[in-house]
Formats: C-alpha cells, sequence, structure tokens
C-alpha cells in the first residue's frame, strides 16, 4: 500500500534553471522503501516509465517525463549513522534523497567526510550515485560515485534489493543514471577530516597556449587544481588546493575572510558567472584555509528573471589539454566575431580517474590516469545565443576533440553523440528521453 504524497493533477514540474519542465501523469514523494516498492510494482497506478529525481537540478532533460510517473526521493533523505563494513572500512549509510550539504554537515560534527566536496549542495546521494559528478578533490578520484560501496534499491519488479563491490555488475549499476534501479539507500566510505589552503590568484595571459603552460605548472604545484577561465580575455582564476592538516572546522583565523570568499563564490555560481566588469573578473588574492566541507553551498530557486547558472560539461583526458584550450579559444574567438556572444567563463576542473573495472562505462571510463573537464557557463538558459554556441560547440568538443558528454550535465545533445549500453537499461524506468541514447 502506498502512503506516501501523491498528485496525479496534471502539474508540472522544472528543473532548476526552469529550461525544462514535463507533466507526469503521477507525481510521488515515497516516505518509505515500501512506498517505492509499491509504485514500481503497480504499472496500472503508476504508469511507466518511472522516473526517479531529486533536487531536480540537471540542466537536461532528465526530468522530463510527460505520460510517466515521477518518482521524487526528497522525503528518503535520513543519515542512518556510522558502521564498520565487513572489509573494516568506516562508512556512513544515507539514504538516496539526503542532500550533500546535510550529509557534509552531519560529517563534519563527527570530524569525518567523504573525499568529494563539489560546491552545489543540493545534489542528492541517489542521483549521485549512479549519475555524473566532478571535483578537483584532494586525495580523491573527483566523483562521487567512487566512494559508495553499497546500493540498495528497487529493481524493475518492485522489489528491494542490495548491491555491493562483491557483486561483478555494481559498478556497471553506478554508470547507470537510475535507468537499473532506483537507488533508496547507500554505504559510503568516510575518513577523518581534513583542512584544505587555498590559494586563489588572477591571471592574464597572451596566448591560449601561455594559458595552459601556466595551468600545467601550477598544477603541479599543488594537491589539486581548479581554475575559472575568461576564455576570450585570456583570464584565469586559479585555485591550487594543498593538504592542510587534519581538522574538521574551519579555523577562527580564516574567518572573516574565508566566508567572505564562500559567499562571493556562491554568487557567482549562482549567477553563471556573470561579472559587472563585462566578462573580466574582478582582480583577487587570496590564500584561506578551510574545512572542505565549509565550501559546499547551498542555492536559491532562481525567478525566470533572475541570472542564473547554466553550463554544458565535456571530459577530456588530461594529455589533450593544450588542443582543448586552443580550438575552443579559436572557436570562441570566431563565434564571436561572427555573432558578437561569448560565454561568461569555462570551468576547469581536474579528476583522478579510477581503474576501468571500477568505472566500466560513460565519464571517466578510460582507466586509471587523470581527466579534466572544460566546461562553457552562461546565465541564463533561454539566450537564443547562447543555446546557439553551446549546439555548435558541441560537434567541435564531442566530435573534433573526443570529448566525452553527460546525459545530465550536457545539453542538445543528438543520440549519435553519447552511448549508453543497453544491458544497463529496463523498460519501467527508461524515459523517451535516455531511449535515443541506448546502444
Amino acid at each position: 500500500m502506498y502512503q506516501g504524497l501523491l498528485q496525479n493533477n496534471g502539474q508540472s514540474f522544472h528543473n532548476w534553471t526552469l529550461a525544462h519542465s514535463t507533466k507526469p501523469v503521477v507525481y510521488v514523494e515515497p516516505i518509505s522503501y515500501d512506498d517505492v516498492c509499491a509504485v514500481v510494482s503497480d504499472p496500472t497506478r503508476f504508469p511507466s516509465p518511472v522516473n526517479p529525481v531529486g533536487s531536480m537540478y540537471s540542466v537536461t532533460e532528465t526530468i522530463v517525463n510527460n505520460g510517466g510517473t515521477l518518482l521524487c526521493t526528497k522525503k528518503l533523505d535520513e543519515i542512518i549513522g556510522l558502521e564498520i563494513d565487513n572489509s573494516g572500512r568506516k562508512v556512513v549509510r544515507v539514504q538516496a534523497g539526503c542532500r550533500l550539504k546535510k550529509l557534509h554537515l552531519w560529517l563534519q560534527r563527527h570530524e569525518l567526510e567523504i573525499p568529494f566536496q563539489a560546491e552545489i549542495g543540493e545534489a542528492t546521494v541517489g542521483s549521485l550515485s549512479v549519475g555524473d559528478s566532478k571535483d578537483s578533490s584532494i586525495d580523491g578520484p573527483g566523483y562521487f560515485s567512487a566512494c559508495v560501496v553499497s546500493i540498495t534499491y528497487v529493481d524493475e519488479s518492485g522489489v528491494l534489493r542490495v548491491i555491493s563491490e562483491k557483486e561483478n555488475h555494481f559498478y556497471a549499476f553506478k554508470c547507470s543514471y537510475g535507468l537499473s534501479g532506483i537507488v533508496v539507500e547507500c554505504l559510503l566510505e568516510v575518513r577523518s577530516a581534513t583542512l584544505c589552503r587555498s590559494i586563489i590568484l588572477t591571471h592574464t595571459h597572451e596566448s591560449p597556449e601561455d594559458i595552459v603552460e601556466n595551468l600545467e605548472k601550477m598544477k603541479s604545484e599543488c594537491d589539486a587544481l581548479f581554475a575559472t577561465v575568461i576564455l576570450h580575455n585570456l583570464t584565469v582564476v586559479s585555485d591550487q588546493r594543498f593538504k592542510a592538516g587534519p581538522g574538521s572546522v574551519t579555523p577562527p583565523t580564516s574567518q572573516p575572510d574565508f566566508d567572505h570568499y564562500r559567499i562571493e563564490r556562491r554568487l557567482r555560481i549562482q549567477h553563471g558567472g556573470r561579472s559587472t566588469t563585462k566578462g573580466k573578473p574582478p582582480s583577487m588574492s587570496r590564500e584561506v584555509i578551510y574545512s572542505r566541507a565549509d565550501l559546499v553551498n547551498e542555492y536559491w530557486r532562481p525567478l525566470i528573471d533572475e541570472n542564473r547558472l547554466d553550463f554544458q560539461y565535456y571530459e577530456h583526458d588530461f594529455s589533450n589539454l593544450r588542443m582543448v584550450v586552443r580550438d575552443s579559444y579559436d572557436f570562441t574567438k570566431s563565434f564571436q566575431q561572427q555573432w558578437g556572444f561569448v560565454p561568461n567563463a569555462w570551468a576547469l576542473y581536474f579528476v583522478n580517474r579510477q581503474e576501468v573495472n571500477k568505472k566500466p562505462f560513460g565519464l571517466y571510463s578510460g582507466g586509471s590516469g587523470v581527466s579534466f573537464s572544460f566546461d562553457p557557463v552562461f546565465s541564463n538558459p533561454n539566450d537564443p545565443e547562447w543555446q546557439k554556441f553551446a549546439k555548435d560547440y558541441n560537434q567541435l568538443a564531442i566530435h573534433k576533440l573526443g570529448g566525452n558528454p553527460s546525459p545530465i550535465q550536457t545539453q542538445w545533445l543528438s543520440s549519435n553523440d553519447l552511448r549508453i549500453p543497453i544491458e544497463l537499461a529496463r523498460p519501467r524506468f527508461t524515459t523517451k528521453y535516455y531511449a535515443q541514447f541506448l546502444r
């Protein structure tokens, strides 16, 4: 018997950018695992496909499920507690709807952390465990699913199951975008909390080759590197990250400077990198020591007339950094000359890959090594020139530069831009959007 919230009044739902909406036949917010089982096992009352969503922050059409069932995990958000698993590792048991910020704050109180501190605090554990993510992490791969060691899910028959590293298909399941089953609970490996020291600097360059040379130098000098690139102006704001010893709370000596930086960063991300100085970032030079959990931010849901983050995502191998920056610069300058438009910025993350058997499909599946993402960012998802830029750049980034796109973070993909293995998908969970990518 289903007991959670149920709406079947034809209401529309939107993603965070307000660029995509959907009108499911039924919208549900389960309050128990039994609720999820009841939904999946009753295709008459809850028509196919059943599409699981968390905070609905994806920039693509992943939420679109007109005529089906939209299942939101937001009420399954409990942090159940700490455990020691069969391998002797300390783990935390978390429900799928738990947001990252909530999880980080809970772990912080226990002087623990996960090795993934991306800035979007509304992303949910369930979505990230089987989806795409990125962060320039210290002592970690840089994508969330790598720290997931067990998953409890509901299969296509409505049966509650548990899958872990002991099963051969566990790692494939973590590449499935929710098409193999609806995640309701995860076990995440945790470690003692550590502090981070960031040196933030603004650099100007003479050429894209100079940008790459400086990026390579900065990366070799630190434990992790994140950068914001104003490509058409050949300007880079770098964040060199260094280990700063044990600790779970930002030191008082770093305040109020760190909190000012955190709020500035949050506003820049919220507003899609938009600057009041016509695309040039304010000159900044900072050195701060902080708890990485404190840098995970909350973002408000924008109104339709607000500037708001929109972006594209592509994964590249580190060996292609020079080619990607150079060709992207040439493309951007040519587009600017023809259309008078450029993105506000490009977000550059460096991500450590695991071996192939731990990431068999999708992003970061190229085996041990280093990837980077080079993501154009803008502040109005509905701007026609931004949309044209992104669509045209897809052809360059994917088909010439060999970038791997994401179905949840790369917009305007065609069916030949991306492949999801058909064996990962179950008809009960496969929406029209995902079906186009199955091979």
